[in-house]
């Protein structure tokens, strides 16, 4: 079994690569405002009973938003998320990689699956009050 760290590194990669594929890469940094969407994201994802160690923490959002936070410090990742200003943009750490060719080195899980946490994640987190911009990858 991994551990929480791992499957939290996993999840944030993968969030990073689904917002990549369906062209934004950049959101807040407000401390508030990730966690509210992490949290909405994660309970509306079919998938999060594959991550248990996420699921059974009191905040899964809190834990998201850490591992988001501790990103840009780790050097051997797929998918890192950098603090810019008021903003964490996304960035594929492997050299000349789309989305699609950086999914491979992040677990099991077609990139489908994490466009559609994406997805979920990017629409509590910009319902019209939080900018988002759409910087295409």
């Amino acid at each position: 079994m991994t551990s929480k760290g791992q499957q939290v590194t996993e999840v944030i990669e993968g969030l990073g690569l689904g917002m990549a594929a369906v062209g934004t890469t950049r959101v807040t940094n407000d401390r508030v405002d990730l966690e509210r969407a992490l949290s909405h994201a994660w309970s509306g994802w079919a998938h999060r009973g594959d991550y248990p160690l996420i699921e059974r923490a009191q905040k899964p959002g809190n834990e998201l938003r850490a591992g988001i936070s501790g990103s840009s410090r780790r050097t051997n990742a797929a998918v890192v998320w950098r603090e810019s200003g008021d903003w964490y943009v996304v960035d594929i750490a492997l050299v000349n990689r789309t989305p699609e060719e950086a999914a491979r080195f992040v677990g099991s899980r077609p990139l489908e699956e994490w466009k559609l946490l994406a997805e979920l994640f990017l629409g509590a987190v910009n319902p019209g009050d939080v900018p988002v911009s759409d910087v295409k990858v």
